[in-house]
This record gives C-alpha cells, sequence and structure tokens, in this order.
C-alpha cells in the first residue's frame, strides 16, 4: 500500500487545541500509577505473594547490586565482567538502589510512574497524529492494560523499554513528517537508547527504507529524509558508542547490544515448532536451553584455546547463531509457515496454557480495535494516517521480527502498547456516537 504525498495538514490532524485535555490527562496519568501501585504492592506482594526480588528475571538487578558495591559490571562480585545484558536497565536499578538503597518497592513505585510516562507519550502521539481525544484514549488503554501493569510489578526490562520505544516511535513520526534535523537527532538517540535496554530494533534500519519507498510523503524530496536519517545514524552511534567499545575492550568482538542475542532466537524457534499444540511451552523453552548448552559443551571441547569467559559468551552467541541458521536452512518451508501462524500468535500468545486463553481474551478485543481503527484512519483520515505511518511501520516491523525470531506476547507487547495509537480512533468514534445520542 503506498501512501499519496501529502498536501498540508488537514483540519483533523491535530483538530484540537494543544493545551486542551490537560485535566482528562492527568487524571488519567495518576491513575495509571494508582493502578499499578494497588496491583504491585497490594495485589502482587499482599495476595499472590509476589517478591521479584526472589524471582529469576535475567540477572538485572544482580548486575545493580555489583555496581552499586563498585565491582563492576557482573552477575556477581565473585564472577567475571560481562556483555551478556544490554546496560539500561541496570542502570535504572542502579540509580534507585544509590537514592532508597537495595529496595525492591521502590524499584516499583519508580516503575509505576514509568506507566505514567508512557501514558503521556502516547497522548503526545496521539494529540500529534489526530486530535486530543484520540491522544487521551490511547493513554487510556495504556493506563488500564493488564500487561504493563503485571510488569510494573516484576523486574522486567520492559518497564524501561515501554517509554523509550514509544519516544523513539513519537520522534520518528514527526522527524519522517517534517524532515527536521532536531527530531531526527532525537530519534536516532531514542533508538540508541532503545538498543541498549533490548535489541529487538536493532535490525530496524533495513526495514525503514522499505517504509519510505512506499510513502511518497514521506520520500519526497529525498533530501529532506536524507537529512534526518543521516543525523539519526550519527545520534544513534554517539549514544550506543561508548557501550560498543567497551564490549570490544572486553570481549574483542562488535557487541551494541549483548551478547545474549542469537541464543534466545534458537530458543524461540524450538518453542514455535510447537505453538500450535496448546500446550504449556515453558518445558520446551528450558528443554531447548539445555540442548544448546549441552551442543555447545561438546563442540567447544574440540579445539578452542581461549576459554576465558567473556570470550566463552561470544563463542556461544555465535554457535548459537550457526544453530538457528542451520535450523531454518534445513526447513526453509517450516520456518515460513510457523512465522505466518506467529504473525497472529505473537498477539497473544504465552507460556501457560490457561493463561494463554486469559492473554486471547485481552488481547483479541485489542487486536481487532487496532485493525478497525487502521483501515478507519487510513480510510476517513489520510492526512492523520500519513502521520501515523511510521509507528504503523513499527507495529508491523517488530509483529514480523518476533513470529520469525519467538512468538510470545511479552516480547510483542511494546508494539501493542503503540497499536493503541490505532485502537483508540474506533473508542473515540463511539464516543461521538453517544454524545450524539444525547444530544
Amino acid at each position: 500500500m503506498a501512501l499519496p504525498p501529502s498536501d498540508g495538514p488537514e483540519p483533523v490532524s491535530p483538530i484540537d487545541d494543544p493545551r486542551g485535555g490537560r485535566w482528562a490527562l492527568a487524571i488519567i496519568l495518576v491513575i495509571s500509577v494508582v493502578v499499578r501501585l494497588v496491583y504491585s504492592l497490594g495485589i502482587a506482594r499482599g495476595v499472590l505473594h509476589i517478591q521479584p526480588e526472589l524471582e529469576s528475571t535475567d540477572g538485572y538487578h544482580e548486575i545493580a547490586r555489583t555496581l552499586l558495591a563498585g565491582d563492576g559490571y557482573r552477575f556477581a562480585s565473585d564472577q567475571p565482567l560481562t556483555a551478556l545484558r544490554a546496560p539500561a536497565y541496570p542502570l535504572f536499578l542502579l540509580a534507585i538502589f544509590s537514592i532508597a538503597g537495595i529496595n525492591y518497592v521502590w524499584v516499583q513505585v519508580a516503575q509505576a510512574l514509568l506507566g505514567a510516562v508512557g501514558c503521556w507519550l502516547l497522548f503526545l502521539l496521539g494529540r500529534w497524529v489526530h486530535s486530543n481525544k484520540l491522544g487521551l484514549a490511547a493513554a487510556a488503554l495504556y493506563a488500564f492494560y493488564p500487561n504493563s501493569i503485571e510488569y510494573s510489578a516484576r523486574l522486567y526490562v520492559e518497564n524501561v523499554f515501554f517509554p523509550i520505544f514509544l519516544a523513539f516511535a513519537y520522534l520518528l513520526c514527526r522527524a519522517s513528517y517534517t524532515g527536521s534535523t532536531r527530531y531526527g537527532f532525537a530519534a536516532g538517540a531514542a533508538w540508541g537508547a532503545s538498543l541498549l535496554t533490548r535489541g529487538t530494533l536493532l535490525a530496524f534500519p533495513f526495514a525503514l527504507p522499505i517504509g519510505i519507498a512506499l510513502s511518497r510523503a514521506h520520500r519526497s524530496p529525498a533530501s529532506r529524509w536524507l537529512r534526518w536519517v543521516v543525523t539519526s545514524l550519527v545520534a544513534a552511534t554517539l549514544v550506543v558508542a561508548p557501550w560498543a567499545a567497551r564490549n570490544y575492550a572486553l570481549t574483542g568482538a562488535f557487541v551494541p547490544v549483548s551478547t545474549w542475542g542469537w541464543a534466545p532466537i534458537y530458543h524461540g524457534t524450538q518453542v514455535a515448532k510447537g505453538m500450535t499444540h496448546w500446550v504449556d511451552s515453558l518445558g520446551e523453552d528450558l528443554g531447548a536451553t539445555k540442548h544448546l548448552r549441552d551442543m555447545f559443551s561438546e563442540q567447544s571441547q574440540d579445539g578452542d584455546t581461549d576459554v576465558t569467559p567473556t570470550a566463552g559468551e561470544v563463542r556461544y552467541d555465535h554457535f548459537a547463531k550457526t544453530q538457528v541458521l542451520a535450523d531454518w536452512g534445513s526447513d526453509p518451508a517450516g520456518v515460513v509457515k510457523r512465522a505466518a501462524i506467529g504473525l497472529g500468535y505473537t498477539w497473544f500468545y504465552t507460556f501457560g496454557a490457561k493463561l494463554r486463553v486469559f492473554s486471547l481474551a485481552i488481547h483479541l478485543p485489542l487486536f481487532v480495535l487496532f485493525v478497525v481503527g487502521v483501515v478507519s484512519m487510513a480510510r476517513r483520515y489520510r492526512e492523520s494516517f500519513v502521520r501515523a505511518w511510521p509507528a504503523f511501520g513499527l507495529i508491523l516491523y517488530v509483529n514480523v521480527f518476533q513470529a520469525l525470531a519467538y512468538p510470545h506476547v511479552r516480547y510483542m507487547t511494546p508494539a501493542i502498547v503503540l497499536s493503541f495509537l490505532f485502537s483508540g480512533l474506533p473508542l473515540v468514534d463511539i464516543g461521538h456516537r453517544m454524545m450524539g445520542r444525547r444530544a
């Protein structure tokens, strides 16, 4: 679908006073924080007896604790320096520990506040794309989004990734629409920050030209998009360079995100093979993890001279890559089939079979709202859709990437949150109709 060139802003994009909706937004922000605090401190800790500090959550808080102790970026003081985890979330935890001590309640409070930041960013994006009402609807959807509320109680990197991802979407939309180098630089910095949080968007620059090519409004004139794209890449390089340089000195390899890149894709490939069986797939993930480690142990004992832990991280990631590509190459038709199925499954798929039904009940209505919103915006509000085009592309990119790499709703949630930009439009229309009937 190629977008026609823009003839300039239409009255509906945006249609409201930029100062409008302040009180409604303030209420949504307060509610988003209160809901997350009630769940984190009341339900999660008091009823479900969930203590995030006792859960196995990828070791981010262990790294933060060793940093606080002055022992460097490692999982424990007696373990070697590592590049297995991207640094943004450990640094976020370190900031809290430095101020409040090692107190995980304050981590949950901070993560509840980040929920409000996400609501605010969605409001800004919705207001700029179309109207204050769309921004408020998108923010309200995020305020009550169950996955985001549940994640705020846990030590999940998504708590930091959500606002960074939304900021990148907002700045990307503005940079691509206006050609502004200022917004381009900010978008690049946000993209770089996202890579320091999670590697989902690492391949996005390869997908960006497709989105530009499909939209005449964004590709013409060429000098405009070249200007902001180059500026974005410069900004992203400046953000990522210190971490990449540190990792190169540590491992001798170019590691812009972490050395935990291809192993999750191997695990996801194995999980995807059984995702239509509707059974608990956590065992398949754990089995794939053990199988990959066993194969690596057998392979690495033959002819490897560099046995340092950091070099082992790089070798393990490279080994996982060879196994993934070999698996895909042996059955390309199966890869395509699983990816096609995964496009839908990624919107709700999770490990437990019963929990999967609950996830489907949440996300199926959201997916329907998203589709209706995209169609409605594209047909009725052309200028708004032109503005939102990069956000739509981001959603599709994450959907395709995760369908291929690891079809799981947790990894899709950033794009689901961004989809509220479109899902809010049917809600706005319903509100208009209800007000019209009352009048």
